[in-house]
Parts: C-alpha cells; structure tokens; sequence
C-alpha cells in the first residue's frame, strides 16, 4: 500500500514536471522575449540608474555565475517533490513575468553601459548573450525575481544550515554579477527582488495554501 501511494506521488511529480515545466518556459521566454522585441523598436528609452553606475568596471569572468542563474532554476524543479509546490512555483514565475512586462512595456530603460565586443576568452558567453537579450528589459530584473523564488522554494526543500547559506551566497553573487557583465543596474536589482517578495506573499503562498486548505 505504501509502496503503491509512493509510486502514484512520484508519477505526479514527473507529470507536474513536465506539464508545469514546459508551460513556465515557453510562457516565461514568450512574454520577455516578446516584450524584448517590442521595446527594441522604441525610439526613446528611460535612463533609470544612478550617474555613477557607469564607472562599475566589468568583471568579465562573473558572465558564469550571471549564466549559473539557470542551473539554480532547474534545481528549483528537481528538488521540489510535491507537485503541487511545482505548480505554484510555476505560476508564480509566470505572474511575474507578465507583471514586470508590464514595466518592460510601459517604461522601457536604457542600459548605462556600453555593451564591449570580442571580451577575450569570453568571446561566445558575451555573444551569446548580446545576441539574444535587447538591453530594454531592465526594471524589474527577472534574473533576480526568478532566482529569489527559486532560491526561497528551494530553502523550504533542504533541512541543512549550510546549504542554506550556501544558496544564499549563491543568490547574492548572482545579484552582483548581473552588474558585473554590465547588464543590469542597482535598481533593476532592488525592483526585481521587490517583486519576488509580492509574488512569493501574493501568488505562491496563496496557492499552497488553497491547495493545503483542500486536504
């Protein structure tokens, strides 16, 4: 019996996994990338960064722990066990999404920066990334929005201290490296940890909850 319900536990985590998985990617990528687009065909931009900001040096080995972002999303996926969580972790993604598009959208800013070419050794990360990513999507950062649910969810899901703080500082070096490659600014940080918090409060607390309320 217990093997049985173990066995129907793990059959609904794989199918959350894959369903919620697969909805939160396509949905999260679609509505960035799209905004992306959109903003890059604007003729006017907002300066929202502080003057001094432009004197940050770029730290060119940090474009890996910026990238390390996406492991720690995967993880997040991989260590959640109960499907449930999987699903409200999944829509909390996706409302963040479509919030910060609505600021991507209304106030499409101007990086400080200026983007360099032909970083040695580094040449393919900063294409890649170039490339890809129109520097108009700023405020809120999505980059830290996602990595600070992730990293809470995950915090729920591991008992050791360590670990913790080791998520944490994990969490802290994604937060200064996405200055670092030159791609975010303070407030970009600020606005998008901002955001974690009212959608861990407003949208992933809620579901767990209901969800709870229903067994």
């Amino acid at each position: 019996m217990k093997d049985s319900i173990t066995q129907n536990i793990s059959q609904a985590r794989i199918k959350a996994l894959f369903k919620w998985g697969l909805i939160g990617a396509f949905t999260c990528s679609g509505i960035y990338l799209g905004t992306n687009e959109i903003a890059a065909h604007r003729t006017s931009f907002y300066q929202l960064y502080f003057e001094f900001e432009r004197d940050i040096p770029m730290v060119p080995w940090m474009i890996h722990v910026y990238n390390s972002f996406h492991v720690l999303l995967l993880l997040n996926f991989l260590i959640i066990k109960n499907p449930l969580k999987i699903r409200a972790i999944a829509i909390s993604l996706i409302a963040s999404s479509a919030i910060a598009s609505v600021f991507f959208l209304l106030f499409p800013a101007e990086l400080g920066f200026s983007r360099i070419e032909n970083i040695q050794g580094y040449e393919f990360w900063y294409d890649a990334l170039h490339w890809l990513d129109h520097p108009h999507n700023l405020v809120p950062s999505l980059h830290i929005t996602f990595s600070a649910l992730s990293a809470y969810v995950i915090s729920t899901e591991i008992g050791s201290v360590f670990l913790k703080l080791t998520l944490l500082t994990w969490f802290l070096l994604i937060c200064s490296s996405i200055v670092l490659v030159h791609q975010h600014h303070i407030i970009d940080i600020v606005s998008g940890f901002v955001l974690a918090v009212l959608v861990k409060f407003a949208v992933y607390d809620k579901l767990i909850l209901s969800e709870d309320s229903k067994t």
